[in-house]
């Protein structure tokens, strides 16, 4: 059975949840072509190891021969580039028909392959994997049923990452019994759980991510500063690594706030590092926000990775964070851009550590359960089964709700798709 993938950029480091999908696939004897905008992707990814190595043999630009045209068509004004595109999109869409299900991330590479379904240029049934951005940015600006509109109509499966997307997708005109949450996950097994008291000693607090608005490291560093103002008896240590495009601001904020000397900048780091940062810390932070542009996160897998090894996470009521984090039960959470509220849950941490053992325990047993990536990747991949099973047979391609989906036996029992 083969699986089209359809993606931006290919392969990427910060998305690798989409790489721990294919090769979910590639280990239950699935066939895994990938089709995407531009092929050159990370050069910090290892692409001799596998699953990368195979992945990328089968890998192609859209537009194979005529990729050195894609600058030119993305100069064009709006209505002729749509056009444009969609035209040589047709142009090679074979590659595609070869396939019994196409599997896309992000929105707009969903309603890319919509558009083909229009024209009856392609024919296997459209997944879309709705992560953040494709959802939040269209929907602040109120274009989201028409940015969609034929991905809503001429699409077979819509699974957003959380129960808040599921819903702003239902608004903008989504069918219920098609739309469903489908976490992204991690393997826990890789992960090994360490809990280690703060006790008498000083607190280290620590930061994973791409310095960018929603990740609220601003807030992370406000806090911190109002927290030394309320509790100067507390010793701690902060550590951000990760670069990005507002670094530069948060290193001179962190100054103005007096921070200096407890607030490290690392920037980016091999994953062994990273890996051996973590393992020193005691506390994750990750107080996310809506952005100006209306950007936000999924389920942040960082958070994830965190619980699993043992640290406390802090983070905020913010998109589906409240579906991995329940306050004072598997970490603790802040409303968005409370400055005070964060500080407050960060002086209860730092004052109450045989009380976190008890979350930390609680949180490596959420993400064990519901955020599990080889049961999600198993239940996806009954997923592809059951709906490339008309394809197969050579049937017309139908649009296909989730009940009608589930109804088979091998696709039920301890689902982690929650509607």
């Amino acid at each position: 059975m083969r699986v089209g993938f359809v993606v931006g950029e290919f392969p990427l480091l910060s998305e690798t949840f989409v790489v721990d999908q294919m090769a979910g696939l590639l280990a239950r004897g699935f066939d895994v072509e990938v089709v995407c905008d531009k092929t050159k992707g990370d050069d910090r990814i290892d692409r001799q190891t596998e699953p990368m190595a195979t992945l990328l043999a089968k890998t192609q630009h859209w537009w194979r021969w005529a990729a050195g045209i894609s600058e030119f068509v993305r100069r064009l004004p709006p209505r002729l580039r749509y056009k444009a595109s969609t035209a040589l999109d047709m142009v090679f869409a074979r590659r595609l028909n070869r396939c019994d299900v196409i599997v896309a991330h992000f929105g707009q590479n969903g309603e890319r392959a919509a558009a083909l379904k229009k024209w009856k240029a392609l024919k296997p049934p459209v997944i879309t994997i709705f992560h953040g951005a494709d959802v939040a940015i269209p929907s602040r600006q109120a274009v989201l049923a028409t940015q969609y509109a034929g991905l809503i109509k001429q699409g077979t499966l819509n699974l957003p990452v959380n129960d808040f997307f599921r819903r702003l997708l239902l608004e903008a005109g989504a069918s219920p019994a098609s739309t469903t949450v489908h976490h992204m996950g991690i393997d826990s097994r890789e992960i090994s759980y360490r809990w280690e008291s703060w006790e008498g000693t000083q607190l280290i607090v620590t930061t994973v991510c791409r310095l960018v608005e929603k990740k609220g490291v601003e807030f992370a560093l406000r806090a911190l500063a109002a927290l030394t103002a309320s509790h100067p008896q507390i010793d701690w240590r902060y550590d951000i690594i990760g670069d990005g495009p507002l670094r530069m601001d948060l290193e001179k904020l962190a100054v103005e706030l007096g921070l200096t000397g407890r607030v490290t900048f690392l920037g980016s780091l091999p994953h062994m590092e990273v890996k051996r940062r973590l393992r020193m810390a005691h506390l994750f932070l990750l107080p996310s926000i809506t952005a100006t542009n209306g950007d936000m996160e999924g389920i942040p897998v960082a958070l994830m990775e965190a619980m699993a090894a043992g640290l406390i996470a802090v983070s905020t009521y913010h998109s589906g964070i409240p579906e991995l984090i329940e306050d004072q039960e598997t970490g603790l959470l802040a409303p968005e851009r409370d400055v005070s509220a964060l500080a407050g849950k960060l002086a209860w941490v730092a004052e109450h550590p045989k009380e976190c053992e008890r979350i930390a325990l609680a949180a490596r047993r959420k993400v064990e359960e519901d955020f599990n990536a080889d049961v999600l990747n198993e239940r996806f991949a009954q997923i592809v089964a059951q709906l490339a099973a008309p394809a197969s047979a050579h049937e017309p391609a139908k649009h296909i709700g989730m009940a009608e989906v589930l109804a088979d036996p091998s696709t039920t029992g301890g689902l982690l798709l929650s509607d």
